[in-house]
């Protein structure tokens, strides 16, 4: 990090107060906690406390911790690829499973920022991307970018004494779905915030341009998720990240208002398979299966409305004698719905049909595909 030149800022009351546009004098009977803004002088010469006065405005709440802001010093940007070997919590073999592959992918995702902090003490960090960089991103400006970078740190809560005990906030999403649904709103809510931000003091930033595909996957993903989570903050109004359990899926974020049945996991399939050896379950969710099949030349509309009926998935990891098995249990609201996925999902892969789970044979590489009234189960082993 270049810490040459910090640019201080020290958030008073009595500033944060004068540099609000149009709002009196009257005590809001909020405690300032004299957070301070440092940062490098490679960055833009921006009023920094001001825009972290205008964030706070607009989100409604106050910056908890000090801040420290400044470049990362990558040319290109910053790869923040999960791990360059896996998206998410789908492994190598789910991964296989939908037919892509993690090492064509892997190299070519990158982000123009990101926030760092830790929950017991010290700044929050931010480090974004090279001016020079941004200037060729032409649907985000430098300083709807800052903000968006803002916001996240503003959402951040004081630090915690090192004895403290954790509580629901602290546990991760344990399925892709999950970690999707929280990324998708923590994102959108910034994002919801930048565009606000934008209209009221400048700068630009086009969000529609993140639905705009590519032949990539995983940016595919990842840049439906972002516009995802902004139309649903966008529709509902959340400036403010929701507390735990608001959202636990990202078909609640494609159908705002409609009930899913996503947060328990349907049942484990049973094979019939000798020396299985289970190694973890996921869900991967409406949005990932979706933006799958468009990765696989199914148009949008057409994959949207295939992906559009799930209401809950499982899949399952297994190792058996150096081969690997995946289960993936998808229910759906009907069996029209059923049918519909099942009908695109011929298009793109390979199966053999079968009628109980007890006539697959996996000693040999191979997919079975069987299907219930309301379910469709996929069995795919690889040697």
């Amino acid at each position: 990090m270049n810490s040459r030149g910090w640019l201080i800022a020290t958030t008073m009351l009595v500033l944060v107060l004068a540099a609000l546009h149009g709002i009196s004098g009257t005590d809001s009977g909020v405690t300032d906690p004299g957070v301070t803004v440092e940062a490098c002088e490679s960055l833009p010469d921006y009023d920094y406390e001001r825009l972290v006065v205008r964030v706070e405005e607009i989100k409604g709440m106050e910056l908890e911790r000090n801040v420290s802001i400044c470049v990362e010093q990558t040319a290109g940007g910053i790869d923040t690829t999960p791990n360059r070997g896996r998206f998410a919590y789908v492994g190598k073999p789910g991964l296989s499973f939908f037919g892509l592959d993690a090492a064509t992918n892997s190299g070519q995702r990158s982000s123009l920022g990101y926030t760092e902090f830790s929950p017991d003490g010290g700044a929050i960090e931010i480090f974004l991307a090279n001016e020079s960089v941004v200037e060729n991103v032409p649907w985000i400006s430098y300083e709807a970018l800052l903000v968006h970078e803002l916001s996240h740190a503003v959402e951040l809560p004081p630090p915690t004494a090192s004895n403290a005990s954790t509580d629901g906030r602290m546990v991760g999403p344990r399925t892709t779905d999950e970690l999707l649904a929280r990324q998708a709103v923590s994102n959108g809510v910034a994002m919801y915030v930048a565009d606000f931000y934008v209209e009221r003091y400048g700068g630009h930033l086009n969000v529609s341009a993140l639905d705009v595909g590519h032949q990539n996957w995983k940016r595919r993903v990842s840049q439906s998720v972002y516009h995802a989570g902004f139309l649903y903050s966008e529709q509902t109004d959340w400036r403010t990240v929701p507390g735990p359990g608001r959202v636990n899926s990202t078909a609640q974020l494609l159908h705002p208002g409609e009930t899913t049945n996503a947060t328990g996991f349907p049942l484990r399939p049973k094979l019939s398979m000798d020396s299985l050896n289970h190694v973890r379950t996921d869900r991967v969710g409406e949005l990932f299966l979706r933006e799958t099949f468009e990765s696989r030349g199914v148009d949008a509309e057409r994959a949207a409305a295939a992906a559009g009926g799930w209401t809950n998935d499982r899949m399952d990891y297994y190792r058996a004698n150096g081969s690997s098995v995946v289960t993936w249990h998808v229910t759906w609201q009907n069996a029209s719905e059923r049918a519909e996925f099942v009908e695109t999902y011929d298009e793109g892969y390979d199966y053999e049909r079968v009628d109980a789970l007890r006539d697959v044979d996996c000693r040999a590489p191979g997919r079975y595909l069987i299907t219930a009234d309301k379910s469709v189960t996929v069995v795919a082993c690889t040697s």
